[in-house]
Protein backbone atom coordinates (compact mmCIF):
# COMPACT_ATOMS: atom_id res chain seq x y z
CA UNK A 1 0.00 0.00 0.00
CA UNK A 2 1.36 3.42 -0.98
CA UNK A 3 1.46 6.61 1.10
CA UNK A 4 -1.59 8.06 -0.65
CA UNK A 5 -3.66 4.96 0.06
CA UNK A 6 -2.56 4.91 3.72
CA UNK A 7 -3.50 8.57 4.15
CA UNK A 8 -6.88 7.89 2.56
CA UNK A 9 -7.35 5.02 4.98
CA UNK A 10 -6.76 7.36 7.93
CA UNK A 11 -8.90 10.36 6.97
CA UNK A 12 -11.04 9.14 4.06
CA UNK A 13 -10.56 9.47 0.32
CA UNK A 14 -12.37 12.83 0.22
CA UNK A 15 -9.89 14.35 2.70
CA UNK A 16 -6.64 13.74 0.80
CA UNK A 17 -5.42 15.51 -2.35
CA UNK A 18 -2.29 14.79 -4.36
CA UNK A 19 -3.35 16.40 -7.63
CA UNK A 20 -0.76 18.98 -8.68
CA UNK A 21 -3.34 21.71 -9.22
CA UNK A 22 -4.82 21.18 -5.74
CA UNK A 23 -1.34 21.13 -4.22
CA UNK A 24 -0.43 24.37 -6.00
CA UNK A 25 -3.42 26.00 -4.30
CA UNK A 26 -1.65 25.35 -0.98
CA UNK A 27 1.75 26.60 -2.13
CA UNK A 28 1.29 30.18 -0.90
CA UNK A 29 0.28 32.12 2.19
CA UNK A 30 0.29 35.92 2.62
CA UNK A 31 4.08 36.08 2.37
CA UNK A 32 6.29 36.31 -0.72
CA UNK A 33 7.45 32.71 -0.32
CA UNK A 34 6.34 29.51 -2.00
CA UNK A 35 6.35 25.79 -1.15
CA UNK A 36 4.46 23.05 -2.98
CA UNK A 37 3.24 20.01 -1.00
CA UNK A 38 3.02 16.47 -2.34
CA UNK A 39 -0.16 15.81 -0.36
CA UNK A 40 -2.85 17.97 1.24
CA UNK A 41 -4.54 16.16 4.13
CA UNK A 42 -7.58 17.33 6.12
CA UNK A 43 -7.64 15.90 9.64
CA UNK A 44 -10.73 15.91 11.85
CA UNK A 45 -9.44 14.56 15.18
CA UNK A 46 -6.41 14.16 17.41
CA UNK A 47 -6.34 10.43 16.68
CA UNK A 48 -6.21 11.08 12.93
CA UNK A 49 -3.34 13.53 13.40
CA UNK A 50 -1.53 10.91 15.49
CA UNK A 51 -1.85 8.26 12.77
CA UNK A 52 -0.71 10.73 10.10
CA UNK A 53 2.39 11.60 12.12
CA UNK A 54 3.24 7.93 12.67
CA UNK A 55 3.04 7.35 8.92
CA UNK A 56 5.05 10.47 8.11
CA UNK A 57 7.80 9.55 10.59
CA UNK A 58 8.03 6.00 9.28
CA UNK A 59 8.26 7.21 5.67
CA UNK A 60 10.41 10.26 6.56
CA UNK A 61 7.90 12.68 5.03
CA UNK A 62 7.93 16.33 6.18
CA UNK A 63 4.67 17.62 7.69
CA UNK A 64 3.60 21.27 7.87
CA UNK A 65 0.46 22.18 9.83
CA UNK A 66 -1.82 24.85 8.35
CA UNK A 67 -4.89 26.78 9.44
CA UNK A 68 -6.27 29.67 7.40
CA UNK A 69 -2.95 30.46 5.71
CA UNK A 70 -2.77 34.06 6.95
CA UNK A 71 0.94 33.85 7.81
CA UNK A 72 3.00 36.70 6.36
CA UNK A 73 6.30 34.89 7.02
CA UNK A 74 5.93 31.66 5.03
CA UNK A 75 5.41 29.67 8.23
CA UNK A 76 2.84 27.31 6.66
CA UNK A 77 4.68 26.53 3.42
CA UNK A 78 6.20 23.08 2.75
CA UNK A 79 9.46 24.15 1.12
CA UNK A 80 10.66 20.52 1.13
CA UNK A 81 7.40 19.10 -0.16
CA UNK A 82 5.68 16.45 1.92
CA UNK A 83 2.32 16.80 3.66
CA UNK A 84 0.29 19.93 4.32
CA UNK A 85 -1.81 19.00 7.34
CA UNK A 86 -4.85 21.27 7.10
CA UNK A 87 -6.57 21.59 10.49
CA UNK A 88 -9.43 23.93 9.60
CA UNK A 89 -11.99 21.09 9.92
CA UNK A 90 -11.00 20.75 13.58
CA UNK A 91 -13.12 23.77 14.46
CA UNK A 92 -15.21 22.79 17.47
CA UNK A 93 -15.60 24.86 20.62
CA UNK A 94 -15.49 21.87 22.96
CA UNK A 95 -16.25 23.57 26.26
CA UNK A 96 -16.83 27.00 27.79
CA UNK A 97 -16.59 27.33 31.58
CA UNK A 98 -17.72 30.88 32.47
CA UNK A 99 -17.18 30.38 36.20
CA UNK A 100 -13.56 29.30 35.84
CA UNK A 101 -12.90 31.59 32.87
CA UNK A 102 -11.62 29.10 30.34
CA UNK A 103 -12.65 27.49 27.08
CA UNK A 104 -11.38 24.37 25.34
CA UNK A 105 -11.22 24.65 21.55
CA UNK A 106 -9.83 22.86 18.53
CA UNK A 107 -7.11 24.63 16.51
CA UNK A 108 -9.35 25.44 13.53
CA UNK A 109 -11.70 27.68 15.52
CA UNK A 110 -11.69 31.23 14.12
CA UNK A 111 -10.80 33.97 16.62
CA UNK A 112 -13.71 36.29 15.76
CA UNK A 113 -16.19 33.41 15.82
CA UNK A 114 -15.00 32.35 19.27
CA UNK A 115 -15.43 35.89 20.56
CA UNK A 116 -18.91 36.12 19.03
CA UNK A 117 -19.94 33.04 21.03
CA UNK A 118 -18.20 34.25 24.20
CA UNK A 119 -19.82 37.70 24.00
CA UNK A 120 -23.22 36.11 24.62
CA UNK A 121 -21.93 35.12 28.05
CA UNK A 122 -20.19 38.43 28.75
CA UNK A 123 -16.74 36.99 28.06
CA UNK A 124 -13.91 37.50 25.60
CA UNK A 125 -10.63 36.03 24.37
CA UNK A 126 -8.55 39.25 24.29
CA UNK A 127 -5.86 38.71 21.60
CA UNK A 128 -7.11 40.27 18.35
CA UNK A 129 -4.77 40.15 15.34
CA UNK A 130 -5.72 42.23 12.34
CA UNK A 131 -6.77 39.00 10.62
CA UNK A 132 -9.06 37.90 13.49
CA UNK A 133 -12.03 37.34 11.15
CA UNK A 134 -10.11 34.50 9.45
CA UNK A 135 -7.23 33.71 11.83
CA UNK A 136 -7.43 30.35 13.62
CA UNK A 137 -6.71 29.95 17.32
CA UNK A 138 -4.16 27.26 16.43
CA UNK A 139 -2.22 29.65 14.23
CA UNK A 140 -2.38 32.39 16.84
CA UNK A 141 -1.03 30.05 19.50
CA UNK A 142 1.74 28.76 17.25
CA UNK A 143 3.06 32.25 16.50
CA UNK A 144 2.16 34.03 19.75
CA UNK A 145 0.03 36.45 17.75
CA UNK A 146 -1.44 39.57 19.31
CA UNK A 147 -2.94 42.80 17.98
CA UNK A 148 -3.65 46.37 18.98
CA UNK A 149 -5.05 45.36 22.41
CA UNK A 150 -1.72 43.84 23.49
CA UNK A 151 -0.73 47.04 25.31
CA UNK A 152 -3.33 46.22 27.98
CA UNK A 153 -4.18 42.55 27.57
CA UNK A 154 -0.91 41.00 26.38
CA UNK A 155 -0.34 38.40 23.66
CA UNK A 156 -1.85 35.00 22.86
CA UNK A 157 0.77 33.27 25.03
CA UNK A 158 -0.72 35.00 28.08
CA UNK A 159 -4.07 33.28 27.47
CA UNK A 160 -2.98 29.67 26.97
CA UNK A 161 -3.59 27.39 29.96
CA UNK A 162 -3.01 24.00 28.37
CA UNK A 163 -2.56 22.07 25.13
CA UNK A 164 -3.04 18.68 23.55
CA UNK A 165 -0.06 18.05 21.28
CA UNK A 166 0.76 15.23 18.86
CA UNK A 167 4.50 14.64 18.68
CA UNK A 168 6.43 13.64 15.56
CA UNK A 169 6.25 9.94 16.47
CA UNK A 170 2.48 10.10 16.96
CA UNK A 171 2.52 10.21 20.77
CA UNK A 172 -0.22 12.39 22.29
CA UNK A 173 0.57 14.55 25.31
CA UNK A 174 -1.34 17.06 27.43
CA UNK A 175 0.30 20.10 28.95
CA UNK A 176 -0.81 22.68 31.50
CA UNK A 177 -3.86 22.74 33.76
CA UNK A 178 -7.21 24.49 34.15
CA UNK A 179 -6.14 25.58 37.64
CA UNK A 180 -5.46 29.33 38.01
CA UNK A 181 -1.74 28.67 38.44
CA UNK A 182 0.88 25.93 38.56
CA UNK A 183 4.61 25.73 39.31
CA UNK A 184 5.10 22.04 38.53
CA UNK A 185 7.73 20.96 36.02
CA UNK A 186 8.90 22.64 32.85
CA UNK A 187 6.49 25.01 31.13
CA UNK A 188 5.87 22.83 28.08
CA UNK A 189 2.66 24.69 27.27
CA UNK A 190 4.51 27.83 26.32
CA UNK A 191 7.35 25.92 24.67
CA UNK A 192 4.91 24.42 22.17
CA UNK A 193 2.77 27.55 22.03
CA UNK A 194 5.30 29.63 20.10
CA UNK A 195 7.03 26.90 18.11
CA UNK A 196 5.09 27.34 14.84
CA UNK A 197 4.42 23.61 14.55
CA UNK A 198 8.10 22.64 14.55
CA UNK A 199 7.94 20.64 17.80
CA UNK A 200 4.50 19.05 17.53
CA UNK A 201 0.98 19.49 16.16
CA UNK A 202 -1.43 21.27 18.51
CA UNK A 203 -4.88 19.65 18.38
CA UNK A 204 -6.67 21.13 21.42
CA UNK A 205 -6.17 24.39 23.29
CA UNK A 206 -7.41 25.52 26.70
CA UNK A 207 -7.64 29.31 26.53
CA UNK A 208 -8.04 31.74 29.41
CA UNK A 209 -10.97 34.14 29.18
CA UNK A 210 -11.66 37.63 30.50
CA UNK A 211 -14.91 39.43 31.35
CA UNK A 212 -16.03 41.60 28.44
CA UNK A 213 -15.62 45.29 29.40
CA UNK A 214 -18.87 47.12 30.10
CA UNK A 215 -17.84 50.25 28.21
CA UNK A 216 -15.38 51.38 25.56
CA UNK A 217 -14.26 54.56 23.82
CA UNK A 218 -11.87 55.51 21.03
CA UNK A 219 -9.96 58.73 20.43
CA UNK A 220 -8.16 60.17 17.41
CA UNK A 221 -5.28 62.64 17.68
CA UNK A 222 -3.59 64.35 14.73
CA UNK A 223 -0.03 65.67 14.99
CA UNK A 224 2.14 67.79 12.73
CA UNK A 225 5.25 66.58 14.56
CA UNK A 226 6.08 62.88 14.92
CA UNK A 227 8.27 63.37 17.98
CA UNK A 228 5.52 65.23 19.82
CA UNK A 229 3.13 62.38 19.05
CA UNK A 230 5.60 59.95 20.60
CA UNK A 231 6.09 62.13 23.66
CA UNK A 232 2.32 62.41 24.11
CA UNK A 233 1.87 58.63 24.01
CA UNK A 234 4.69 58.15 26.51
CA UNK A 235 3.04 60.56 28.94
CA UNK A 236 -0.33 58.82 28.55
CA UNK A 237 1.14 55.39 29.23
CA UNK A 238 3.24 56.54 32.19
CA UNK A 239 0.40 58.58 33.72
CA UNK A 240 -1.45 55.50 34.95
CA UNK A 241 -4.01 55.42 32.12
CA UNK A 242 -4.44 51.83 30.96
CA UNK A 243 -4.99 52.06 27.23
CA UNK A 244 -6.62 49.03 25.63
CA UNK A 245 -5.01 49.93 22.31
CA UNK A 246 -2.79 52.59 20.79
CA UNK A 247 -2.13 52.73 17.04
CA UNK A 248 0.03 55.08 15.00
CA UNK A 249 0.06 55.83 11.26
CA UNK A 250 2.96 57.78 9.76
CA UNK A 251 2.74 60.32 6.92
CA UNK A 252 3.36 57.72 4.20
CA UNK A 253 0.57 55.51 5.55
CA UNK A 254 -1.77 58.49 5.83
CA UNK A 255 -1.12 59.42 2.21
CA UNK A 256 -2.25 55.94 1.17
CA UNK A 257 -5.62 56.32 2.94
CA UNK A 258 -6.08 60.06 2.34
CA UNK A 259 -9.41 59.50 0.57
CA UNK A 260 -10.76 57.50 3.51
CA UNK A 261 -9.79 60.26 5.93
CA UNK A 262 -11.34 62.90 3.65
CA UNK A 263 -8.76 65.48 4.62
CA UNK A 264 -5.50 66.98 3.39
CA UNK A 265 -2.71 65.01 5.07
CA UNK A 266 0.21 66.99 3.65
CA UNK A 267 0.91 68.68 7.00
CA UNK A 268 0.20 65.65 9.19
CA UNK A 269 3.19 63.68 10.51
CA UNK A 270 1.29 61.17 12.64
CA UNK A 271 -2.20 60.03 13.55
CA UNK A 272 -2.85 58.29 16.87
CA UNK A 273 -5.80 56.01 17.63
CA UNK A 274 -6.20 55.35 21.37
CA UNK A 275 -8.73 52.96 22.84
CA UNK A 276 -9.82 52.53 26.46
CA UNK A 277 -12.28 50.12 28.04
CA UNK A 278 -13.59 49.19 31.47
CA UNK A 279 -15.87 50.95 33.95
CA UNK A 280 -17.70 53.83 32.26
CA UNK A 281 -16.76 56.57 34.71
CA UNK A 282 -13.07 55.57 34.59
CA UNK A 283 -12.98 55.46 30.78
CA UNK A 284 -14.63 58.88 30.45
CA UNK A 285 -12.17 60.35 32.93
CA UNK A 286 -9.26 58.75 31.05
CA UNK A 287 -10.44 60.03 27.66
CA UNK A 288 -10.72 63.58 28.95
CA UNK A 289 -7.26 63.32 30.49
CA UNK A 290 -5.86 61.93 27.21
CA UNK A 291 -7.29 64.95 25.41
CA UNK A 292 -5.52 67.29 27.83
CA UNK A 293 -2.21 65.48 27.32
CA UNK A 294 -2.55 65.51 23.53
CA UNK A 295 -3.24 69.25 23.45
CA UNK A 296 -0.36 69.94 25.81
CA UNK A 297 1.95 68.29 23.29
CA UNK A 298 0.74 70.34 20.33
CA UNK A 299 -1.97 68.09 18.94
CA UNK A 300 -3.65 69.65 15.88
CA UNK A 301 -6.96 67.80 16.28
CA UNK A 302 -8.47 65.59 18.98
CA UNK A 303 -11.81 63.86 19.38
CA UNK A 304 -13.18 60.81 21.15
CA UNK A 305 -16.39 58.84 21.02
CA UNK A 306 -18.14 55.97 22.74
CA UNK A 307 -20.65 55.51 19.92
CA UNK A 308 -19.97 52.15 18.19
CA UNK A 309 -20.76 53.49 14.72
CA UNK A 310 -18.57 56.55 15.20
CA UNK A 311 -15.74 54.41 16.57
CA UNK A 312 -15.96 52.21 13.49
CA UNK A 313 -15.67 55.29 11.27
CA UNK A 314 -12.67 56.51 13.26
CA UNK A 315 -10.91 53.15 12.79
CA UNK A 316 -11.69 53.04 9.07
CA UNK A 317 -8.34 54.46 7.95
CA UNK A 318 -6.41 51.84 9.94
CA UNK A 319 -8.65 49.05 8.73
CA UNK A 320 -8.38 50.07 5.07
CA UNK A 321 -4.62 50.64 5.12
CA UNK A 322 -3.31 47.11 4.56
CA UNK A 323 -5.65 46.13 1.69
CA UNK A 324 -5.14 49.54 0.06
CA UNK A 325 -1.35 49.11 0.04
CA UNK A 326 -1.67 46.39 -2.60
CA UNK A 327 -3.83 48.57 -4.85
CA UNK A 328 -1.66 51.68 -5.14
CA UNK A 329 -0.38 50.86 -8.64
CA UNK A 330 -0.87 47.90 -11.02
CA UNK A 331 1.71 45.21 -10.30
CA UNK A 332 2.55 46.63 -6.88
CA UNK A 333 1.71 44.75 -3.71
CA UNK A 334 2.40 44.75 -0.01
CA UNK A 335 5.66 42.88 0.65
CA UNK A 336 6.02 41.71 4.26
CA UNK A 337 9.77 41.56 4.87
CA UNK A 338 11.22 43.20 8.01
CA UNK A 339 7.61 44.28 8.63
CA UNK A 340 7.18 43.35 12.30
CA UNK A 341 9.87 45.11 14.30
CA UNK A 342 9.56 45.46 18.05
CA UNK A 343 11.39 48.25 19.90
CA UNK A 344 11.04 49.99 23.27
CA UNK A 345 7.97 52.24 23.06
CA UNK A 346 10.08 55.37 23.53
CA UNK A 347 12.02 54.42 20.37
CA UNK A 348 8.92 54.40 18.14
CA UNK A 349 9.29 57.97 16.74
CA UNK A 350 13.00 57.48 16.03
CA UNK A 351 12.35 54.11 14.38
CA UNK A 352 9.66 55.62 12.15
CA UNK A 353 11.95 58.52 11.22
CA UNK A 354 14.74 56.14 10.27
CA UNK A 355 12.33 54.04 8.20
CA UNK A 356 11.29 57.18 6.32
CA UNK A 357 14.93 58.04 5.62
CA UNK A 358 15.52 54.50 4.31
CA UNK A 359 12.40 54.78 2.15
CA UNK A 360 13.71 57.94 0.51
CA UNK A 361 17.27 56.61 0.28
CA UNK A 362 16.24 53.56 -1.77
CA UNK A 363 13.25 55.15 -3.51
CA UNK A 364 10.94 52.43 -2.21
CA UNK A 365 7.63 53.02 -0.42
CA UNK A 366 7.68 51.99 3.25
CA UNK A 367 4.34 52.63 4.95
CA UNK A 368 4.93 52.57 8.70
CA UNK A 369 2.16 51.91 11.20
CA UNK A 370 1.72 49.80 14.27
CA UNK A 371 0.89 49.32 17.91
CA UNK A 372 2.81 52.18 19.47
CA UNK A 373 1.65 51.27 22.97
CA UNK A 374 3.62 48.01 22.94
CA UNK A 375 6.50 49.03 20.67
CA UNK A 376 5.37 47.12 17.57
CA UNK A 377 6.28 48.86 14.29
CA UNK A 378 5.05 47.54 10.93
CA UNK A 379 7.50 48.86 8.33
CA UNK A 380 5.73 47.60 5.23
CA UNK A 381 7.21 47.67 1.74
CA UNK A 382 5.09 48.30 -1.34
CA UNK A 383 6.80 47.47 -4.63
CA UNK A 384 6.47 45.87 -8.05
CA UNK A 385 7.08 42.16 -7.49
CA UNK A 386 8.00 41.78 -11.18
CA UNK A 387 10.87 44.28 -10.96
CA UNK A 388 14.31 42.88 -10.04
CA UNK A 389 15.57 46.36 -9.20
CA UNK A 390 12.74 46.79 -6.69
CA UNK A 391 13.72 43.49 -5.05
CA UNK A 392 17.33 44.64 -4.77
CA UNK A 393 16.22 47.91 -3.16
CA UNK A 394 14.04 45.96 -0.73
CA UNK A 395 16.95 43.68 0.17
CA UNK A 396 19.19 46.60 1.07
CA UNK A 397 16.44 48.49 2.88
CA UNK A 398 15.42 45.44 4.92
CA UNK A 399 19.01 44.93 6.09
CA UNK A 400 19.01 48.47 7.45
CA UNK A 401 15.63 48.00 9.16
CA UNK A 402 16.91 44.84 10.86
CA UNK A 403 19.94 46.78 12.07
CA UNK A 404 17.70 49.52 13.51
CA UNK A 405 15.71 47.01 15.59
CA UNK A 406 18.80 45.25 16.91
CA UNK A 407 20.56 48.50 17.82
CA UNK A 408 17.46 49.47 19.81
CA UNK A 409 17.75 46.09 21.62
CA UNK A 410 14.41 45.15 20.13
CA UNK A 411 13.14 42.15 18.19
CA UNK A 412 12.82 41.20 14.53
CA UNK A 413 9.31 39.86 15.10
CA UNK A 414 6.90 41.22 17.69
CA UNK A 415 3.76 39.29 16.68
CA UNK A 416 4.03 37.67 13.23
CA UNK A 417 6.42 34.85 14.11
CA UNK A 418 9.57 33.57 12.41
CA UNK A 419 8.65 31.43 9.41
CA UNK A 420 10.95 31.62 6.39
CA UNK A 421 11.19 35.41 6.37
CA UNK A 422 13.30 35.73 9.55
CA UNK A 423 15.68 32.88 8.65
CA UNK A 424 18.50 35.08 7.27
CA UNK A 425 18.65 37.20 10.43
CA UNK A 426 17.33 35.07 13.29
CA UNK A 427 20.82 34.24 14.55
CA UNK A 428 21.68 37.93 14.87
CA UNK A 429 19.08 38.30 17.61
CA UNK A 430 19.07 34.86 19.24
CA UNK A 431 22.83 34.23 19.27
CA UNK A 432 23.89 31.02 21.04
CA UNK A 433 20.33 30.29 22.14
CA UNK A 434 19.49 29.37 18.54
CA UNK A 435 21.71 26.29 18.84
CA UNK A 436 19.84 25.23 21.99
CA UNK A 437 16.56 25.59 20.09
CA UNK A 438 17.95 23.33 17.36
CA UNK A 439 18.82 20.70 19.97
CA UNK A 440 15.29 20.82 21.40
CA UNK A 441 13.92 20.44 17.88
CA UNK A 442 16.21 17.47 17.18
CA UNK A 443 15.14 15.78 20.43
CA UNK A 444 11.42 16.00 19.65
CA UNK A 445 11.75 15.52 15.88
CA UNK A 446 15.06 13.77 15.06
CA UNK A 447 14.18 13.47 11.37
Amino acid sequence: MGVLEELQGIVGTENVFSDKVECMAYSRDMSVHKGIPDYVVFAKSTDEVSEIMKLATRERIPVVARGSGTSVTGAVLPVKGGIILDLHLMNKIIEIDPKNFYAKVEPGVICAQLNAVLAKQGLMFPPNPGSEVIATIGGMVSTNASGHRAVKYGTTRDYIKGLTVVLANGDIIQTGTIAPKSSLGYDLTHLFASSEGTLGIITEIVVKLEPKPEYGALSVAVFGDLNKAGEAVTEVITSGIKLAGCEILDKFSLKVVEEVLQKDVSKIEALLLMEADGAKDVVIKDMNRIGEIMKAHGCLEFEWSDDPKKREEMMLARGRLVPTLSRIRPGNRLIPIAEDLGVPSTEIPNTIRQAQVISEKYNILIATFGHVGDGNVHTTFVADVRDRQDWERIRKASEELVSIALKAKGTLSAEHGSGLTRAPHIGLQLGNSLELMRKIKALLDPL
